[in-house]
């Protein structure tokens, strides 16, 4: 029976805490920074630790126990001591499932809100017990929600998700990344990708992780702009600087600083110098969401984008005692779907560190599925994701009505009316940002007729790409989707000139 006992022991494995997790993603993360902000994907680290990325994947989301020596290899590749505080021994009646709350970074640090499903409900009520018997350090300072609270009903997904979502999934490497880059001054990080990909969410991780270090934010939505205002250069940075005042509760004394013999970027820039940043004790983070909102506006847009890029240089200075630009940080965000002009520079959005949000990986479907109360194969979920992607929000509103039993598994697999109609206002708007670029439909076409990997011309593929239709593979392409293929196949042109 003891030596029974003992093996048990050995097969429960190890996760780290959120002290050690923590510290292996600082360690990492400084690493990145030297290396001007280029991340270590999964595979870079396998090559570092020895390690194969789906070890690393349990290690960095903290799902599955793996064996101490693991942690211990992953630790040494970044000259790191694991200390006895870093990890702990999954007890006998814990599984993979009751370890969900605690795998990532952002739930360690949010506390999760019960919702309607009584499993679900049993499971954040578990992991708030444990966290509290563990006493995880904090990383929001949020008021924590009560044991009594009673479960709200659930919404349709869409837009922004609370930072208390049981359902929002953690990308931890990028996630990350962005904590430790807004700490350094006059940082810019850009998140880009297509819509509903969780863009927004993450923005709103980054401010809260910055709140907490005791920085000043500010969020600014370009969609709050009329178009007369995005169209003039003048009356569009007099809006932004009248937004960050508001939100700083400074009051507005634009008027003061505006001379016509100075120019519009002079009048901007001395107004954030003197006004805004002149009597912060601490570091700013401005977040400019909706940036594309700006691209039908080249000119606009160019002048902006090098204005921001002059605000981060200066604060980059290294005299920081004297130099007020020290304290800020710059966090851009912006949906691929719209060409970006010629005009523009490319490489404007291309300075700092760039974040691409990619699409979640089965064993992050296979997460979001666990915390919807839907158990499901390794065929079931590479079946889901062959049919709807990897796509953050078109998974979570597939979850959403299976949750609802709106629709079963089977019906969503096939492809039927009832999930063409779930799915009805996010294939218009894909179909309404096809429309704006015919010269894309012949490519598009040939992908859709296409079960395997196409070749196409590579401007228009990456464009494709952009706009979340297609996934790349080297110089080949894919759908990015079946639910895309009986739509778009009913749509678009037969032939083409």
């Amino acid at each position: 029976m003891q030596l029974q006992s003992k093996n048990y022991l050995r097969r429960r494995g190890t996760i780290l805490t959120a002290q050690g997790l923590r510290k292996l993603n600082q360690a990492k993360a400084e690493v990145e920074i030297e290396q001007n902000f280029k991340r270590y994907t999964l595979e870079a680290l396998s090559e570092v630790t020895g390690l194969t990325p789906n070890t690393l994947s349990k290690i960095f989301t903290r799902s599955v126990g793996v064996d101490k020596r693991t942690l211990q290899c992953c630790f040494d590749a970044f000259n790191l001591i694991l200390l006895k505080d870093d990890y702990l021994y999954m007890e006998p009646h814990q599984d993979n499932l009751a370890e969900i709350g605690s795998t990532s970074l952002a739930e360690a640090c949010c506390p999760i809100q019960p919702i309607c499903d009584s499993a679900l409900e049993t499971l954040c009520v578990g992991v708030a017990r444990r966290r509290h018997r563990s006493n995880t350090p904090q990383i929001y300072k949020m008021e924590r929600l009560q044991d009594n609270l009673q479960p709200r009903p659930l919404t349709p997904p869409g837009g922004q998700m609370p930072l208390d979502s049981v359902f929002y999934i953690d990308r931890p490497i990028l996630e990350s990344l962005c904590y430790e880059a807004i700490q350094q001054s006059g940082v810019s990080i850009n998140i880009r990708a297509p819509k509903h990909m969780g863009k927004t969410s993450l923005m709103t991780r980054i401010l809260a992780y910055s709140k907490n270090l005791g920085y000043k934010t500010v969020s600014v939505s370009l969609q709050l702009a009329n178009d007369e205002i995005l169209q003039n250069l003048e009356c569009f940075l007099q809006w932004f600087c009248a937004r960050v005042s508001k939100q700083l509760d400074v009051p507005n004394t634009i008027a003061n600083f505006w001379t016509d013999s100075l120019g519009s970027k002079s009048n901007a820039t001395d107004y954030f110098e003197d006004v805004i940043l002149a009597n912060l004790d601490r570091p700013l983070v401005i977040a400019i969401d909706e940036l594309n909102q700006l691209l039908a506006y080249p000119d606009i847009t160019r002048e902006f984008l090098l204005l921001l890029r002059t605000w981060s240089e200066q604060a980059k200075a290294r005299v920081a005692d004297s130099n007020p630009w020290h304290n800020l940080r710059l966090v851009m965000v912006h949906s691929t779907e719209i060409q970006m002009s010629v005009a523009i520079n490319q490489s404007l959005l291309n300075t700092g560190l760039v974040i691409e949000l990619p699409e979640f990986t089965p064993d992050q479907v296979q997460e979001l599925a666990r915390r919807w109360g839907e158990e499901m194969t390794a065929q079931q979920i590479k079946n889901v994701i062959a049919l709807l992607g990897g796509h953050p929000y078109r998974l979570q509103l597939a979850f959403y009505y299976l949750h609802q039993q709106t629709i079963t598994l089977e019906q969503l697999l096939e492809n039927s009316a009832i999930a063409t109609a779930i799915y009805a206002d996010h294939l218009e708007q894909q179909w309404s940002n096809l429309q704006r670029y015919p010269d894309l439909w012949p490519s598009f076409t040939e992908i859709l007729q296409q079960s395997s990997l196409v070749d196409c011309e590579a401007v228009q593929t990456s464009q494709l790409h952009k706009m979340g239709l297609v996934h790349l593979h080297g110089l080949q392409t894919s759908l990015a989707c079946e639910l895309f293929r009986p739509f778009f196949c009913a749509r678009l042109p037969k032939s083409f000139p």
